[in-house]
């Protein structure tokens, strides 16, 4: 897939912008606070239906402005054009091939992209909420019946959560039975959000395991070995056997056995909620031991795996989305890393278009400058 044209009204600095756009590298560049990032969060908006900035579609509205406007033609794909309006009084309207949708969700999967930003630099560093995320937006694009699952999951949690704190308080009596409605709900809809995670982490380390190779080698680095997992409260072996009604089980078993402690502590405290993504390199933690440059080139390999499984699941080509992240890489690592894109529509921020090693005949660049195109 690739996106022929982009059409901006009122997004963020952007009063208007409609430029067209090259299949293969398009580099914008400019100082900082232009509106380049900017524009990579309206193409990455057309792919989840929200900002990736964790910020309110409000403030997304050009100050003064009444509603944004993003539209996109897309080419060499079975989506040809996404249309998202999103107005002051918080309705937002989105079409895919001239059709409307009922739901933000229906948006997952019509166009694939792999964003690639500084914040991804902290992937191993943070916290797992920032490695869910990562597992969610990617497996949403490969089956959006899995992004309902997480929005039906989370519903649940809230109510049974509410619940452990009334009966924590003696507002509920006889809770019993309540109680285990709503974990067999947690569980029915938590045994196939993990059973999607872990297979696609499965499948996602193979891959990252190979490029991280490649990538030291051609860094220099001593070799060392990329090993990334799936960590979740239910056994290993269950999951292993990608049965849902046995994860079903122990996932219930586990929540009963653990009921008096929750409530104890208003919360729940299992399920796919509290998963996380482990990184080692030869069996040590990458998050406590490994260097700026270990953490660096395992988030790499990371990346140019989403983007090949992707591709892989779906049979469709994602785009490659570039915020401002070649200004972390030295000279070895942007030449591996880029030598991994080809054959992919690719979008690349940075200040300085020098800072992109690339022939201009195999990019397109763009000069922003306060939220518009200079030519």
């Amino acid at each position: 897939m690739f996106i022929d044209h982009i059409l901006l009204e009122n997004y963020r600095n952007y009063t208007s912008l409609d430029i067209h756009l090259f299949n293969d590298v398009n580099i914008f560049y400019g100082n900082n606070g232009q509106g380049k990032t900017n524009l990579l969060e309206a193409i990455f908006y057309a792919v989840i239906g929200k900002s990736f900035r964790n910020t309110k579609d409000s403030d997304v509205i050009k100050s003064g402005g009444e509603q944004f406007n993003i539209n996109l033609e897309v080419s060499q794909d079975i989506t040809e054009n996404i249309a998202i309006k999103y107005t002051k009084n918080k309705e937002k309207y989105i079409k895919v091939n001239g059709l409307y949708l009922r739901k933000t969700g229906h948006l997952m999967g019509s166009l694939l992209a792999v964003i690639f930003s500084p914040e991804d630099m902290q992937l191993i560093a943070e916290g797992p909420s920032i490695r869910r995320k990562f597992m969610d937006i990617a497996i949403s694009q490969v089956k959006n019946s899995y992004y309902f699952d997480l929005l039906q999951y989370h519903k649940i949690l809230i109510q049974k959560n509410n619940l452990l704190r009334n009966i924590k308080y003696n507002k509920v009596k006889n809770y019993d039975d309540i109680l285990s409605v709503w974990n067999e709900q947690l569980a029915e809809t938590g045994s196939r959000i993990i059973s999607e995670r872990f297979r696609f982490i499965k499948e996602l380390a193979i891959i990252a395991e190979e490029k991280h190779r490649k990538i030291a080698e051609n860094s220099a680095e001593r070799e060392e070995f990329l090993k990334i997992t799936y960590r979740m409260d239910i056994s290993r072996e269950i999951i292993e056997k990608e049965n849902i009604e046995a994860i079903k089980k122990e996932f219930m078993i586990l929540l009963e056995n653990k009921k008096e402690k929750e409530i104890e502590r208003e919360v729940t405290l299992y399920g796919p909620h509290r998963d996380d993504i482990d990184f080692k390199l030869d069996e040590n933690d990458l998050k406590r031991f490994g260097s700026q440059g270990q953490k660096r080139t395992a988030i790499l390999s990371l990346k140019i795996a989403e983007l090949e499984l992707l591709k892989k699941l779906t049979g469709r080509k994602p785009i490659f989305l570039l915020d401002d992240v070649f200004s972390e890489l030295d000279n070895k690592r942007q030449e591996s890393f880029l030598s991994e894109i080809h054959e992919v529509q690719t979008f690349i921020s940075c200040v300085d278009r020098e800072s992109v090693r690339l022939k201009e005949n195999n990019a397109a660049f763009y000069k922003i400058k306060n939220g518009s195109v200079v030519l």
